[in-house]
C-alpha cells in the first residue's frame, strides 16, 4: 500500500508530538506577530516574521532532504532559539532591554552547533569503516561548535 503525504505527515507528527507542538504553537505566535506588525506598519519586522517562518521549515527540510532524523530535543532547540532571536529579540527589543540577551544567545548558539556536530559525527560513526571513540566524538564535536562559531562572528 502506497502511502499519501498526508499518512506520512501523520505518522511524522505521532513520532515527534513535542516538536509539531513547539512548532506549531511558535509558528501561530509568528503569524499573529506578523498579523501586528502588518496593522501598524512595521514592514521591517513583517520580514523578519517572514524570515522567521522560513528558518522554521528548515528542520523538516533537512530532515527530509538528507534523509537524517534529527534528535527531538535539538529540533526543538533550534525553534526556540530562531523565535528567541528574531521575534523576541529583534522585534521585542529584548536585545535592549535586557543587557544579557545577546550572551544568552550566543552560549545556546554554541550549544546547538555543539550538538549538531555531535550528530553529524554520529551518523558517521555509525557507518561500519568509521570508529570513533567517545572522546573523540566529544572532541570533535567541541571543535566544530568553536569553529562555526568563530566564523558565525566574522
Amino acid at each position: 500500500m502506497k502511502k499519501t503525504k498526508f499518512t506520512a505527515l501523520v505518522e511524522h507528527i505521532k513520532e515527534n508530538k513535542v516538536a509539531f507542538a513547539v512548532y506549531a504553537i511558535l509558528r501561530l505566535l509568528v503569524i499573529f506577530v506578523l498579523i501586528r506588525c502588518i496593522f501598524i506598519g512595521k514592514w521591517e519586522s513583517v520580514f523578519v516574521c517572514a524570515l522567521t517562518l522560513v528558518l522554521f521549515l528548515i528542520p523538516p527540510f533537512v530532515e527530509k532532504q538528507f534523509s537524517i532524523k534529527l534528535p527531538t530535543a535539538l529540533e526543538v532547540t533550534v525553534y526556540i532559539f530562531v523565535f528567541c532571536a528574531e521575534i523576541l529579540g529583534e522585534i521585542s527589543s529584548f536585545y535592549v532591554i535586557y543587557p544579557l540577551w545577546d550572551t544568552l544567545l550566543h552560549t545556546t548558539s554554541g550549544f546547538i552547533f555543539a550538538a549538531f556536530g555531535f550528530c553529524l559525527l554520529d551518523i558517521l560513526n555509525r557507518n561500519k569503516k568509521v570508529n570513533f571513540s567517545p572522546l573523540t566524538l566529544t572532541l570533535m564535536a567541541f571543535c566544530f561548535s568553536m569553529t562555526i562559531g568563530v566564523l558565525w562572528e566574522f
